[in-house]
């Protein structure tokens, strides 16, 4: 008898390498891909109905896969179609009841990154990029470029980047349509 939790599900998830770019499907729990991604007891993932492309040719499919372990570390993103597959808030802060968005640049060595990032409380560069214990930072209406291949991007309602690859990040206090008094940045 197969031991599942009755709590999985799979979802489609687009994922960059600083070569490859893999769309398949994973295996989640309730805790989303980010529980995935940060799942201390295994360095390793599986991805289902894989298709690979090299970020030199991202549109020509290199190879169809039923299934590819990746190792999670080398990962630079991973983009989904829909929010509530990141996963439940991954970062949480006693004291603070309100979220702030900001809107952020980020670099790594191989892609550029743009999008909201919400954050409770006054925001903590430190606390960021070496707290806790995620590795990958949720990022909301995101766009991610390559950067030796400029005409590849892809933009998506969430995005998980590797904060381990981080180099550059800038951010300022994002604001709605309805506090700024006309259009949003995205």
């Amino acid at each position: 008898m197969s031991n599942h939790s009755l709590t999985t599900r799979i979802i489609p998830v687009h994922i960059l390498t600083s070569s490859y770019r893999i769309l398949g499907d994973v295996r989640v729990s309730n805790t989303g891909l980010n529980g995935l991604l940060t799942d201390s007891t295994s360095a390793f993932m599986q991805v289902g109905n894989a298709s690979l492309a090299r970020l030199t040719q991202p549109d020509k499919l290199v190879k169809k896969l039923p299934e590819i372990r990746l190792v999670k570390a080398q990962i630079h993103s991973a983009s989904l179609k829909r929010r509530q597959d990141v996963g439940p808030k991954p970062i949480t802060r006693p004291g603070y009841s309100h979220v702030n968005s900001f809107q952020v640049e980020m670099t790594d060595p191989a892609f550029e990154y743009e999008g909201v990032f919400e954050w409770p409380g006054r925001f903590d560069f430190t606390a960021v990029i070496s707290g806790g214990s995620w590795e990958f930072l949720p990022i909301y209406q995101g766009r991610v470029r390559s950067i030796e291949h400029p005409d590849f991007s892809i933009s998506s309602p969430a995005m998980l980047v590797n904060r381990n690859y981080i180099a550059t990040f800038t951010h300022t206090l994002h604001q709605d349509e309805d506090e700024a008094g006309g259009p949003s940045a995205f």
